[in-house]
């Protein structure tokens, strides 16, 4: 069986909420089934591809999920546009997380 390319995208700011620690489990999780699964940060979730300590953002664990779909080779791609609007330098971006145009998103 082929596997299925499957999307997130988390758009959502980081601080005081779990949305997007929970949306990142979820990603790992889709993995279990026959799919080729994609993390898209976009918006304030560009704040998702800098190293963050969840007790000082108020939200869930973040780097063990992201760390755990690079394991898997599943992508996690932040939109350089986002970073800009959101003022997070790409050198800041942690290893294995694509930085993408706006254009590679949509391809």
């Amino acid at each position: 069986m082929d596997k299925r390319n499957v999307v997130v995208i988390l758009r959502d700011s980081p601080l005081n909420s779990v949305r997007n620690s929970e949306a990142l489990r979820h990603c790992v999780g889709l993995t279990l089934g026959e799919n080729q699964v994609t993390a898209v940060l976009l918006d304030a979730a560009a704040w998702l591809a800098r190293p963050m300590f969840p007790s000082t953002v108020g939200g869930g664990e973040l780097k063990k999920p992201i760390d755990t779909l690079r394991l898997l080779k599943m992508r996690v791609l932040v939109e350089k546009e986002s970073l800009s609007a959101w003022r997070v330098d790409e050198g800041e971006v942690s290893t294995g997380i694509e930085v993408v145009s706006s254009a590679e998103v949509v391809d």
